[in-house]
């Protein structure tokens, strides 16, 4: 009972986490559509979160922190957790559905497993390597069926969608290990966006050069700002849930981004999932069951052992 009580609010944040990252896949959709270059997007998404955090972060006596050992907290989420996905997603809003886009979140969890086990953090286990071979099972019956994409060619696109897990993956091994322990979730998201924000203005100063919010006027800044507020929810949740309960717990939430997700998608666009699409959802899904069932018995085991 103990347990079941401390994993109330973690649970209750991958809620709020998964639908708001899932959201944001279709915020961008919308900001594709309307002609935003995607650069220029992630710059004043970044802005504007920035904007909003460091002033309530000083207010609340929480600044972000720039000692050695908060820098590469920064440097690691702000490049592989937040950047790397961020432009990977705007630029193929408009290459692939959202719910495909989806389903690459949803391959993060399996994704992280791998880099685990390979820098040692996590033991192996077959059902675990069973719950990762579903995983890419599932991206197979999108790449792989003729209609399981509403259009030919988008096969390629998918293949550099796998660029979100790849990324997310080397964020949530090495996130976890780099934060100190005297900073909250509030500090970190505002010195993380507060870094990105800058980054993202030298990108799109030397791609797009100068692009104005309203760019394409209003059908440009509300996905903007959707995507935002997006982001600021999902990287609250994201270091708070790494402080309660660990990386491997925070890896659940992509069961929430991908249910979300889809709905989202079918809500704006009317685009309920094929019957490729919806067996791409359950492989996946079982994957990760299947992966955190193993988890969860090491753990017992390992808890039997320390009581023995």
């Amino acid at each position: 009972m103990k347990m079941l009580h401390r994993l109330v609010v973690p649970t209750a944040l991958l809620l709020v986490g998964g639908t708001s990252y899932g959201s944001v896949i279709s915020a961008n959709k919308l900001a594709a559509d309307a002609g935003m270059p995607f650069i220029a997007y992630s710059f004043w998404q970044m802005l504007i979160a920035s904007a909003v955090l460091l002033p309530l972060s000083l207010l609340l006596r929480c600044p972000p922190k720039l000692g050695r050992r908060h820098l590469p907290v920064y440097g690691v989420v702000s490049t592989f957790g937040l950047l790397a996905p961020l432009l990977v997603l705007t630029f193929l809003a408009d290459k692939l559905p959202p719910s495909v886009l989806t389903l690459m979140v949803a391959l993060i969890a399996a994704a992280t497993y791998l880099l685990a086990v390979s820098v040692r953090s996590e033991s192996f286990r077959w059902l675990s390597l069973l719950g990762v071979t579903l995983g890419f099972t599932g991206v197979l019956l999108i790449i792989l069926p003729e209609h399981s994409l509403p259009e030919e060619g988008m096969a390629v696109w998918v293949l550099v969608a796998l660029l979100i897990p790849a990324t997310s993956a080397v964020n949530n091994v090495f996130a976890a290990k780099l934060i100190p322990a005297d900073v909250n979730s509030l500090t970190l998201t505002a010195g993380l966006m507060t870094l990105a924000a800058p980054l993202l203005l030298i990108l799109m100063l030397l791609i797009d050069g100068p692009v104005a919010l309203t760019h394409v006027g209003m059908a440009g800044v509300w996905p903007t700002l959707w995507g935002a507020a997006g982001h600021v929810i999902t990287y609250l949740c994201f270091f708070e849930i790494l402080r309660r309960a660990g990386p491997l717990f925070f890896a659940q939430l992509n069961y929430v981004v991908v249910a979300a997700g889809v709905l989202w998608a079918y809500i704006i666009f009317g685009q309920a999932p094929n019957n490729w699409l919806w067996g791409a959802i359950a492989v996946i899904a079982i994957g990760l069951a299947v992966m955190n069932f193993a988890k969860a018995a090491e753990s017992r085991r390992a808890g039997q052992e320390a009581d023995k």
